[in-house]
Order: C-alpha cells, then structure tokens, then sequence
C-alpha cells in the first residue's frame, strides 16, 4: 500500500513512501523509516509553497487562503501561516529547492524566510549552513551573519529592533479559556525565564508524589502567581532570581568586554553597563574554554563555578532543560573522593539525574569535542579519533 506518491514537472524527484508493519522493523530499520518520512515531508512543504505561490500568482490572497481551506482542510489561522511562508520562500530559490530536494527542512527554511524578511542575507550562504546545522544552531548563526551585514558588532542595534517588536496579547478562545501570548527581546526574556523557572520549581519541591502537577500545569500557575501576586506572601517582595553575564577582563586596561549573556548571546555595551549597575559580580579566573582552577573541598558549588558551569554545558547535558532545572552533579561522587571542581561537574535535570543515580546511564565526554554528555546503558561510546 503506498501513502503517499507525489511527482514534480521534471524526473527524478519526488515523494513516495510505502506503508509498512512497523512492528516487524529493528531500531536501525525504524530510524531509517523516520529519516524517510521526514525527507518526504520536507519535500512535499517546498511542493506546496511552490503550489501557494503560484496560486496567488494567478488569483487573489483570499482566493488562495479559501483554497487551502477547502483542500487541505486547514484553518484559517493555518492557511494565513501557510501563505506566509510561500511569501517569504519566493523570495529565496536557493532555500525553497534545498527544502524540496531534502537537503533542509522546514524548519530551517521558515527560519531563512522569516530572517530575509527581517534584514539582509546571503542566501547562499545561509543555506549552506544549513544543510549541517540544527535549527538551533542555525538560528545564531543566522543572528551573527546579520549583524555582520549590518556592521553591528555588539548586536546594539538588533536589541532596539527587538526591544521596539516586543509585544503582548491575551484573547479569549471559542471554549471559554484565554490565551496569553507574548514576545520580548533576549535580555528581557532571560529575566522572565529565570523568574518563571524559579516559581515552577518551588512548586515541584512543594509537593510530592500524586500531589505533583504536569509541567505545563505548575507553568501556567507559576504565570498567574507572578503576574497577580497570588498565594502566600501576596504582599511580599517577588523572589530574587539571577541573569548571569558573563564578560572577559582585560588585565592591561582594567576594563571589561565582550559581554554576553549565558547562551553566548552578545550583550550591547549600553545595555551592559546598565546591568551592570545593580549587579552582584562574581569573579573567576577561565582559560579559554571556561575551564576555572579547583576552589578547594567544599561539596556545593560556589557562585563563581556555578556560572562556569552554566557557561559551559548552558543546561543539562542529557536533555537541554534550561539551567534553572539543574543540579550541580559530580561524575566522581562526593562520597567517593570527587571534588568540587569543573572537570567534575555537569548541569543535570533532576529527571536526568535520576537516570544517572538508578537507571544506569553515564556521564561521558565526547571524544572529538570534548564536552560532556549522557550516555544510555544500552549505547556504546563513540569511537575516539585515531592517533597520527
């Protein structure tokens, strides 16, 4: 049974997928099915961004938007994004047929588009980073590439760009419930983040057991309490959270540079010094790969190896969850002789630690970069490079 055949004007391209008894696959086998499957949905995105566009070309915006509704059984919301997307790849043939040959995906070309329509690109350029880059590390290297187009070394004038988009919404839905919806630029978002991360843990360690709410549900309460006061202590100050910047001294002329907040996002230095002015600072001495000396036996971190580590792994290394979530683990117990020091610690998730404590999993270090990582019970190690 085929589920799905597809042919462009021309041969040899295409999308065709056969349905097969998924339990009769191995894991090698069920990867490939997955690698096949998004290959074919990346193909069939530029397909229809090609199909929208012409559609436009020769109707009208409206006609195009009831089109969609009526084929693809989309909504109107979906229809209006769907033809926004078709806009901004007009503009990009280099990244709309990498996106229908498979060589990027959807994601990656939405990126390209929305960031051609914000200010200058190479288009080429981009799309050939693309092709070897997570959407993640696309995205700040799309940001860099612009700032370097732009001549905008610190990024000061990206954050005013920022800054003037920020914007906020709060609409009421068909069942009743309302949404709230939101944009700011990093600086303003990180301090958000850090206060929000902050509430939803405290509800974690609140409660236990069955008591223990869904993530997204202890999310949603953490909002309210921020936003209304409400819950014990209504009348109190908010409770202190962090924004960690980091920043090189230069020992010759007593001053700092290149700041920069913990994600590596550069800092403005007007936007640095008025930080700066109410901040706690933390001094440390890093090599070049935040690398700090050993601060002696003491179990907890300090504040300065803290950020170091944040610095360095920017969460936990097993899943990605933002540092507010982690713990500070030592690869060598503490019980066992480890010590208190960067070589020995990494940034774990409390359901990551668990994994390491009682489900067997590892901490590793990659053998070609170098960082840390976890490591299931069932994989093996990466191969390290051969000796020249």
């Amino acid at each position: 049974m085929v589920s799905g055949v597809l042919t462009r004007g021309y041969v040899g391209v295409g999308v065709y997928v056969d349905a097969v008894d998924l339990a009769g696959l191995d894991d090698a086998s069920l990867d490939l099915r997955l690698r096949e499957i998004g290959k074919a949905r990346n193909r069939l995105d530029g397909f229809l961004a090609e199909a929208v566009a012409e559609k436009k070309r020769r109707t009208t915006p409206y006609d195009t938007a009831e089109a969609l509704k009526a084929e693809l059984r989309q909504s109107g919301q979906q229809a209006q994004r769907t033809m926004r997307q078709a806009e901004q790849l007009e503009t990009l043939p280099t990244a709309r047929g990498a996106l229908s040959d498979s060589r990027i995906t959807t994601e990656h070309a939405r990126i390209l588009g929305a960031a051609a329509a914000s200010g200058p690109l190479d288009e080429k350029k981009m799309v050939a980073a693309a092709e070897h880059q997570t959407p993640e590390q696309l995205r700040r290297t799309v940001r860099e590439h612009q700032d370097e187009l732009a001549g905008d070394d610190d990024g000061a004038k990206r954050l005013e760009r920022q800054q003037k988009a920020r914007m906020a919404s709060f609409t009421e839905q068909d069942d009743g419930m309302w949404r709230l919806f939101a944009l700011f630029d990093p600086v303003t978002a990180q301090r958000i983040r850090a206060a929000l991360n902050h509430k939803t843990d405290m509800t974690w360690h609140a409660t236990t057991g069955r008591e223990r709410l869904e993530a997204r549900h202890r999310r949603a309460d953490a909002i309210a309490e921020l936003l209304t006061r409400t819950g014990e202590g209504d009348y109190q100050q908010p409770q202190p959270t962090s924004l960690l910047i980091l920043a090189d001294y230069d020992a010759i002329h007593r001053q700092l540079g290149n700041p920069r907040l913990a994600d590596g996002t550069p800092l403005p230095q007007g936007e640095f010094r008025k930080l700066a002015c109410d901040a706690e600072v933390l001094t440390g001495i890093f090599d070049a790969d935040l690398q700090c000396l050993s601060l002696g036996r003491q179990r907890h971190p300090s504040p300065q190896l803290r950020a170091a580590l944040v610095a360095r792994d920017q969460g936990c290394i097993g899943c990605g969850a933002e540092h507010e979530w982690c713990v500070s683990h030592h690869i060598i117990e503490w019980q066992h002789g480890g010590l208190t020091q960067q070589d020995n610690l990494v940034l774990l998730c409390h359901p990551c630690h668990h994994k390491v404590h009682h489900r067997n999993w590892t901490v590793e270090h990659h053998p070609d970069t170098s960082r840390p990582y976890l490591r299931p019970p069932w994989q093996q190690p990466p191969e390290p490079p051969p000796r020249r």
